[in-house]
């Protein structure tokens, strides 16, 4: 019962954000499930801002159709730190911009702090990667791991020729800013396919629905799995089901 318990706290508990004084820990953020509104919960002064996006032509031409392009939120809770939602219209976090001002730890547990890191030392910190990296029309150059971590440091527009890159002159560059990009839709369906089947007094209700019960009126809690689940919900019970049994008013 006291497992079920600790179930049910999780299930009902708003995740908090917590960080060190001077250094972020990006791994408590977690992309893709972190919303708009759960930003303006943590800080009512959550502002609007512009960015300038380093992968894209600085000519506004082209856009990266997963993410809102060019537009941001700040917290006072996280100085660097810019967040981006996920397609215009949803208020999902999928796209972290980390400006000069972030010191901390990326979401993989490396410290940086982007007033004085050069290309050199992100280099060396990682095995593979892919380097100077461009859309050809932008001012920056990447270096990015695994499509997921993106660094760029400054095109230097006066150097000739421009390629083949000069990997000595722009490994001694400065980063000027890191993007942390997540694939929504692959986390989505994922979680979609994992999903338990959620039970409240005999009704199939939705993890929305779940959500907004109160801990006081839950009675008690039955946990099915595996062969248990589907003899009694059948295929829908695959995943799991979680039954809930409210108080009677």
């Amino acid at each position: 019962m006291k497992k079920i318990s600790i179930i049910l706290i999780l299930l009902f508990s708003i995740k908090s954000f917590s960080q060190q004084k001077d250094a972020i820990r990006l791994s408590d953020i977690k992309l893709c499930n972190l919303t708009l509104e759960d930003l303006k919960q943590n800080d009512a002064d959550l502002k609007q801002a512009n960015l300038e996006e380093m992968n894209l032509c600085s000519d506004e031409f082209v856009e990266d159709g997963r993410f809102e392009n060019r537009i941001g939120y700040t917290s006072k809770l996280y100085p660097g730190v810019i967040f981006q939602k996920y397609h215009k219209d949803l208020n999902i976090i999928a796209k972290i911009h980390l400006s000069k001002d972030f010191k901390g730890y990326l979401p993989d547990g490396t410290y940086v702090d982007l007033k004085t890191i050069q290309a050199s030392e992100i280099i060396a910190k990682y095995d593979s990667l892919d380097i100077w990296t461009s859309r050809g029309c932008s001012d920056y150059l990447g270096i990015n791991r695994n499509k997921e971590i993106y660094f760029y440091v400054k095109l230097n527009q006066k150097k000739k020729p421009r390629y083949p890159i000069d990997n000595k002159y722009y490994s001694e560059q400065q980063i000027e800013g890191i993007d942390i990009v997540s694939d929504c839709y692959s986390i989505q369906q994922n979680e979609q396919k994992i999903q338990p089947l959620y039970i409240v007094d005999g009704k199939e209700v939705t993890e929305k629905i779940i959500a907004e019960i109160k801990p006081d009126d839950v009675d008690s809690i039955n946990v099915l799995k595996e062969v248990s689940a589907t003899e009694k919900y059948g295929e829908k019970g695959k995943n799991g089901v979680i039954e809930i049994f409210l108080k009677k008013k």
